[in-house]
């Protein structure tokens, strides 16, 4: 499998659902306003993402691939676990309809002040909650297809979501606000729909013969269902330290909005780069396991390593350097002052510093998970974030909201330690000298050329745009010529 053409078109459609994401938050804050249609409007979205997150998007895909892969695709073990899929969708959404005033009461409980508010987001809520069924089973097709190491329709599949909202936002000019929550979050149903039979399509024209039958209880299923419950304790652990460091971060004015600027501004490199490698080593990892090609494990996760640390080098440096700049260029107007500026850059410095960290553990956890070892990824989840919330409780009276950053730092790199030392004992990675080597030689290249960008006055955006072209025509040929050179 071309290793590196996937992972550089799953990045490529990844960055592009960021940027229209950028743009549909953009469009939400100027025609919603930061007030009670916003609040109604993100209320009520929180609980379709919360359920992809959790059903649809990593954890769905880590526990079915691998399994999939190991029967040798077989059909059917993909339409029992489709069908047992559609019919947990259809049980939850039922319930949550139902029961959606309870929920929304504790989810936001302010709102039953203005009993109106209340009453319109419960009514928005019931109508967005069925884009679970097709968001979670669109998820599930993209697993299928990624098995098949068909990955850039699954990985366009977010950026239809945005599209279509801010269509949506765009027409509201003439429509007006009046009914702009039921057109958006028609919207979403909408485009979870769209998704769904895009993907649908697509699996049928391959003959990969998925369809609807009538749901089998056998231990392939409930080895499944055991390990996906696994995997939502890690989930359900990773929400709890969000929460936990919103909490410690609110005890200072400003902070908790400066650590969400910081957050959007570093996810990005690891969400172009890293969930790229991450879904794209699950397929070609599980195929090789399955098949005991041990060598190929070592060749693609050795390959992915370098071209990944490639590129999440040079964020790092380009990050570290130029935080300032970016935020004051895109974010200091109107309300925004330099005072919150500096804070957030500077916790862009220290933040950015876990991203290799990050990239190099998607590669262990996907390779874990290829071995169908679940607990030992959720374990090391565990662990971190508990070092995580440690650190923000002991170091918040010292440094304020910048003990966020460093223990999202310290913490990334504990769980990378974590997952290599298992994945080391039980030899499934083996990582090359020249490996080390090539990510030595990134590390001082980007050096090198970051010093050269601390040395520049950037006095707009313009020289801003051109101090970062010029720092990645100048790094990536460099960067790759040297890495042909180890390699050889």
């Amino acid at each position: 499998m071309k290793l590196g053409r996937h992972i550089f078109g799953v990045g490529v459609m990844t960055g592009i659902s960021r940027i229209f994401g950028f743009v549909r938050d953009m469009l939400i804050a100027r025609f919603l306003g930061a007030g009670r249609l916003s609040d109604i409007f993100l209320a009520a979205f929180k609980l379709p993402n919360l359920f992809r997150d959790l059903l649809g998007e990593g954890a769905l895909s880590a526990i079915f691939i691998p399994m999939y892969t190991d029967m040798k695709k077989d059909e059917g073990f993909a339409k029992n676990v489709f069908s047992w899929l559609m019919v947990v969708l259809l049980g939850i959404t039922i319930i949550f309809e139902i029961f959606m005033p309870l929920v929304i009461w504790a989810l936001a409980p302010g709102f039953s002040e203005d009993p109106g508010k209340m009453q319109l987001t419960v009514t928005i809520a019931r109508i967005m909650f069925f884009y679970v069924i097709f968001i979670c089973g669109a998820a599930f097709l993209s697993a299928v297809l990624n098995a098949h190491s068909r990955f850039l329709l699954a990985a366009f599949m977010p950026v239809m979501l945005n599209i279509m909202l801010i269509m949506a936002l765009v027409a509201s000019i003439w429509y007006g606000n009046s009914i702009i929550l039921y057109v958006m979050a028609g919207t979403v149903v909408l485009s979870g729909v769209i998704q769904f039979l895009v993907l649908w399509g697509r699996i049928r024209s391959k003959h990969f013969g998925l369809r609807l039958i009538v749901p089998r209880w056998n231990n392939q299923i409930k080895s499944m269902f055991k390990r996906f419950c696994v995997s939502l304790v890690g989930s359900g652990f990773y929400q709890i330290t969000i929460i936990v460091g919103t909490l410690v971060a609110s005890f200072e004015s400003g902070a908790v909005s400066w650590l969400y600027y910081s957050d959007r501004i570093v996810q990005l490199p690891f969400a172009m780069i890293g969930l790229a490698v991450g879904t794209v080593l699950m397929s070609s990892i599980s195929n090789a396991l399955a098949d005991k090609n041990m060598r190929s494990v070592y060749i693609q996760q050795n390959s992915s390593m370098r071209r990944s640390m490639m590129l999440i080098i040079p964020c790092v440096v380009g990050l570290f350097v130029l935080a300032e700049p970016i935020i004051r260029f895109l974010f200091q107007y109107g309300a925004w002052t330099p005072e919150s500026t500096h804070a957030v850059a500077m916790a862009i410095k220290i933040q950015c510093l876990v991203l290799p960290a990050m990239l190099i553990s998607q590669i262990y956890s996907k390779t874990l998970y290829a071995s169908q070892d679940v607990t030992t990824p959720v374990k090391t989840s565990i662990i971190s974030l508990g070092v995580a919330s440690v650190i923000y409780l002991a170091l918040f009276p010292f440094i304020g909201y910048l003990s966020i950053p460093v223990g999202v730092v310290i913490s990334g790199y504990v769980k990378n330690y974590l997952l290599r030392r298992v994945c080391n004992k039980r030899g499934l990675i083996k990582t090359d000298k020249k490996t080390f080597i090539s990510m030595a030689a990134f590390a001082l290249i980007s050096g090198a050329l970051g010093g050269a960008l601390m040395a520049l006055n950037i006095s707009n955006i313009w020289v801003l745009g051109l101090a970062i072209g010029g720092f990645g025509i100048l790094y990536l040929p460099t960067a790759y010529i040297v890495d042909r050179k180890i390699i050889k």
